[in-house]
């Protein structure tokens, strides 16, 4: 799953130079309707922030990172931001979710001139992807509420461009929404940021540790309820990764409440579920063990249901996803009454030749089933 340089796969990471932590304080807020009192709908999806951070991590010299950086900005803008998130707000509208995973929700900042701060320190904003979405659904009439926001890595670096330095911050948010005033009632809002970490060596003679994210809400619906989990987990060590898998198996899906564990787990499932196959990392394999079963495999057992990846630009004419990386998985009195994708068909691209995401997202319908 390697865009460019060695073990930096497509899912996830696209690094930095300086790291710090910024956790963002959660909304409790009324929950989202369902489509009857025993059905929930809940999606999953990977925004993506629009570039490869491998060559800027594999740079060879100081002025090729600086350069790096600067393109890396420049291939996230070339992403039509706001267009993609009408899509977004156009998938939403078609299933109307009560709770929304988001992963990558990022914040992208700059500042000019560059003062080279060892601390994130940029404010301008370039693009909050929360906002845009935001904007996109009010634009159709929808309106989603952030239920919890909470910061994986913040990363800052110096950009050469044309105009001189110019400092590039990139914020990783994992973020629920949920429909306002619905039917679903939420409480007991969590996240944090996993143990399990790796750091990355840089040119610049710094270590980039990158730190991913979950965060969690309950839920009641019709007297039954239930946690809704969002996290996205390592893509580049398999070790982290797993270990991940065993914090949020001994933390927030540590319930006797039915549990829906969403977001980009990075283990490639389609070989295990469909085909018996030992998947890329071992994760998958941990979460099933954990109890989980996979709405995906239930609902869906012939169809891969691949959902990663696109091009790193967007601009493949034609789907070039093989892995199915983005999950639904459910402990408990939960029963899979729907599981789709969505954005993974050529006719949703944009008119303006890119799609969605290089992720494809999942949407499924669940039944809340009494003792």
């Amino acid at each position: 799953m390697s865009r460019s340089a060695p073990t930096i796969p497509r899912s996830g990471i696209r690094g930095s130079v300086i790291l710090t932590f910024l956790v963002v304080g959660a909304l409790v807020v009324p929950g989202a309707g369902a489509a009857s009192r025993n059905e929930v709908t809940l999606a999953t999806r990977n925004l993506y922030f629009g570039t490869d951070l491998g060559p800027v991590i594999a740079a060879p010299t100081q002025t090729d990172f600086f350069l790096r950086v600067a393109a890396a900005l420049e291939a996230s803008r070339a992403t039509d931001f706001r267009g993609r998130a009408a899509a977004w707000a156009a998938e939403i509208d078609a299933t109307r979710p009560d709770l929304i995973g988001l992963q990558e929700a990022v914040l992208w900042r700059t500042q000019t001139p560059a003062d080279f701060s060892p601390i994130p320190n940029a404010e301008t904003v370039e693009a909050d992807f929360v906002e845009l979405l935001l904007d996109a659904l009010r634009a159709r009439g929808l309106r989603y509420v952030v239920v919890k926001t909470q910061t994986g890595y913040d990363v800052e670096a110096p950009g050469l461009f044309a105009s001189g330095f110019m400092d590039v911050r990139l914020t990783q948010r994992e973020v629920i929404l949920a429909r306002k005033n619905g039917s679903v009632k939420l409480s007991n809002v969590q996240g944090g940021q996993f143990a399990a970490r790796i750091s990355i060596p840089t040119v610049v003679g710094t270590a980039i540790t990158l730190p991913w994210a979950w965060a969690s809400v309950d839920g009641t619906l019709g007297g039954r309820s239930f946690r809704f989990i969002t996290a996205h987990l390592d893509p580049i060590s398999g070790e982290a990764q797993r270990a991940q898998a065993g914090e949020m198996l001994a933390g927030p899906a540590n319930t006797e409440l039915p549990v829906i564990w969403v977001g980009d787990f990075n283990s490639d499932a389609e070989g295990t579920a469909i085909t018996g196959v030992v998947p890329a990392t071992a994760t998958y394999s941990d979460v099933l063990a954990g109890g989980f079963r996979d709405a995906w495999a239930l609902k869906q057992p012939a169809d891969p249901g691949f959902t990663c990846c696109q091009d790193a630009d967007l601009r493949n004419p034609t789907p070039s996803l093989e892995t199915r990386l983005d999950l639904v998985m459910v402990r408990g009195l939960l029963g899979v009454e729907e599981a789709t994708t969505v954005g993974d068909e050529a006719g949703d691209r944009l008119l303006s030749g890119v799609w969605p995401s290089d992720h494809a997202g999942v949407t499924a319908t669940l039944e809340l089933e009494r003792d």
